[in-house]
């Protein structure tokens, strides 16, 4: 099965619009792809054509050049140990490259690429493509972290009622001096609660992980 079909069909469907836009992303790169497929057919002053190999070889050796994955002329590269990819470093809040990208932190915790090499013939096609991918991957990050709140605030709620949970057992086991009055107050309070934060988190739990835990 081919990784979009994969991926599509691992898709939580209350949560689809927050994944990645995988086949607008490829359909860019194709994009770039086409662009560079014509450059190195393009025929050269003498009459030549610039060629790098040709079928497959030539499509997989674009692949690897988009964004400088492959040294083009009169650019030098030094590999790194600690690069995140080749050539590209995490340092604080801005990263630093001897590649054709930097990546920078914004103010609302986002990312932002930054593409060395829009001046260049067809740098255009990979700007848009960057711009995109930044947008995709700010917008898979800020749902994962919305997430990851309501989970916290949840867990706090669920704190709170064990230790209410704890402390009505205790009194249970000990009723001198509570009337049964008082305990069927504390009895619906809690009640209440548990009910409501119940509700919550049924609320946020989408309908697949629902089926996976009764199956």
């Amino acid at each position: 099965m081919k990784f979009g079909k994969e991926f599509s069909s691992q898709m939580v469907p209350e949560w689809q619009q927050a994944y990645m836009d995988y086949d607008y992303l490829k359909t860019l790169l194709k994009e770039i792809i086409r662009f560079k497929l014509r450059t190195n057919n393009a025929p050269t002053r003498g009459g030549a054509k610039n060629h790098h190999g040709g079928g497959l070889n030539r499509k997989m050796t674009l692949y690897r050049a988009f964004s400088g994955l492959v040294s083009t002329p009169g650019r030098h590269r030094r590999g790194n140990p600690h690069d995140v990819e080749e050539g590209i470093q995490l340092t604080g809040t801005t990263t630093t490259t001897s590649g054709p990208i930097l990546v920078n932190n914004t103010a609302d915790r986002g990312y932002e690429t930054t593409f060395l090499m829009a001046a260049e013939e067809g740098g255009e096609y990979e700007l848009v493509f960057f711009r995109r991918l930044d947008d995709e991957f700010n917008k898979v990050n800020k749902f994962y972290k919305e997430k990851v709140e309501e989970v916290l605030k949840e867990a706090m709620v669920l704190n709170k009622q064990m230790d209410a949970l704890i402390a009505f057992r205790v009194k249970v086991e000990n009723p001198d001096g509570w009337g049964w009055d008082e305990r069927a107050v504390e009895i619906t309070r809690l009640a209440s609660d548990i009910s409501t934060s119940a509700a919550a988190i049924s609320a946020s739990t989408p309908a697949g992980a629902k089926s996976s835990k009764q199956s």
